[in-house]
């Protein structure tokens, strides 16, 4: 299975004030506005989220400080797409910002993430000095609001040999899309459709 992330910010690629590293929002505070100020609408949330974490193994830590628009993070994850890691950097930087409180806006995060990969940490530093993929960053914050309609995450689509559609290509054939936390049984109900077409049109 090949996986394509792009880049995505809920505020898109609205510019906004720089926050130095260390001074950022907890995801607690920052969850308060995105739910329209509401305390029990937030309390609400986090439960939700909570328990589909813990159904994977996973304690989500709401204490962590967050930046909605991580561009160095992300550089980083383009950065590693083309030696192949960019999966294995987004789960340690994953188990570090939602379990470890050690936040993924964080250049010490970012490097420890990259080595747990197995990728150089000092190549990766020298890269993150510079401004390379800055702006693939930012486009993708646009175009996935603006162009693609996509206005909440996560948003998975799913093609087979026999499709090559959804917002992300323009080739034919339906992909199946699944907007929002799915369980085990979704996603192996995804798998096992997306295999009997392709093995119904191998029997024609």
């Amino acid at each position: 299975m090949d996986v394509t992330r792009y880049p995505y910010s809920f505020r898109g690629d609205s510019s906004q004030a720089a926050i130095p590293e260390g001074h950022e929002p907890t995801w607690h505070d920052s969850l308060l506005g995105y739910v329209g100020g509401d305390p029990a609408a937030r309390e609400a949330a986090e439960a939700q989220m909570r328990e589909l974490g813990e159904r994977a193994g996973i304690r989500l830590d709401y204490n962590v400080q967050t930046n909605w628009q991580p561009v160095d993070s992300q550089r980083a994850m383009l950065w590693a797409r083309q030696f192949g890691k960019a999966e294995n950097y987004m789960s340690a930087l994953a188990r570090k910002h939602f379990e470890e409180r050690t936040s993924a806006s964080h250049r010490s995060t970012i490097l420890a993430a990259a080595e747990e990969a197995g990728l150089d940490r000092d190549a990766l530093q020298a890269f993150l000095d510079t401004d390379e993929l800055r702006d693939e960053v930012w486009r993708s914050y646009g175009s996935t609001i603006k162009e693609k309609g996509i206005h909440a995450i996560p948003y998975f689509v799913f093609n087979s040999p026999l499709s090559d559609g959804g917002p992300f290509r323009s080739g034919k054939g339906r992909p199946v899309i699944i907007n929002g936390s799915g369980d085990e049984a979704q996603f192996l109900e995804v798998f096992e459709q997306l295999f009997a077409q392709v093995h119904r049109a191998g029997d024609l």
